[in-house]
């Protein structure tokens, strides 16, 4: 829509691309704009299923060198180390058993000792078992220790471009924690 006083005119010239276009949008009718952009959409879905990976296991036509196995990313013990941040385990009972259980996240700036003890690979699922030693970060408020054995579950998640694991479910197997005493307070006079 053309300008038509000397104002709009002027303020037309002003106006970057991307502004007309929005004006040119806005006098589409409804029905145009939500067939376009379903149509769009609808484009956009069935262009998508091209980039997602088979789901077939094979069938047995195959040569062994490219084998579906091979097709998945391998959980290595770095993915483990750095995946285990921000998962969580309930139910961790305290040593001695005198205090309430806690439910316990790992965070990346704990210090932990991780052990893989058992690894069982179903295609595109994964239990491992994983020995911890962790302890809280040295500014938490309460400074616990934990120790033991947790089960975490994994699955091969498809994102629109990655395949990545990620944990799904974790049990708690052997983890029991224990309250570590305050460091004294420091005198800042001295």
């Amino acid at each position: 829509m053309q300008a038509t006083n000397a104002k709009d005119m002027r303020i037309d010239e002003f106006l970057p691309l991307t502004m007309r276009s929005i004006r040119h949008v806005r006098n589409v009718p409804r029905a145009t704009f939500l067939l376009s952009s379903f149509l769009g959409l609808a484009l956009l879905l069935a262009c998508s299923f091209g980039c997602a990976p088979s789901s077939s296991q094979g069938d047995g036509k195959q040569s062994g060198s490219a084998s579906a196995s091979n097709d998945l990313p391998e959980l290595t013990e770095e993915m483990i180390h750095e995946r285990i941040n921000d998962a969580g385990v309930r139910e961790v009972p305290e040593e001695n058993g005198a205090a309430e259980p806690i439910s316990w996240s790992f965070d990346e700036e704990e210090p932990k000792e991780i052990t893989v003890v058992e690894k069982q690979m179903e295609g595109e699922r994964a239990t491992i078992v994983l020995d911890i030693k962790t302890s809280s970060a040295s500014n938490a408020r309460n400074q616990r220790y934990l120790a033991g054995q947790i089960r975490t579950m994994w699955e091969l998640k498809t994102g629109w471009a990655l395949r990545k694991w990620e944990i799904v479910r974790t049990e708690n197997i052997s983890m029991k924690y224990r309250n570590l005493p305050k460091p004294p307070a420091q005198n800042s006079n001295r």
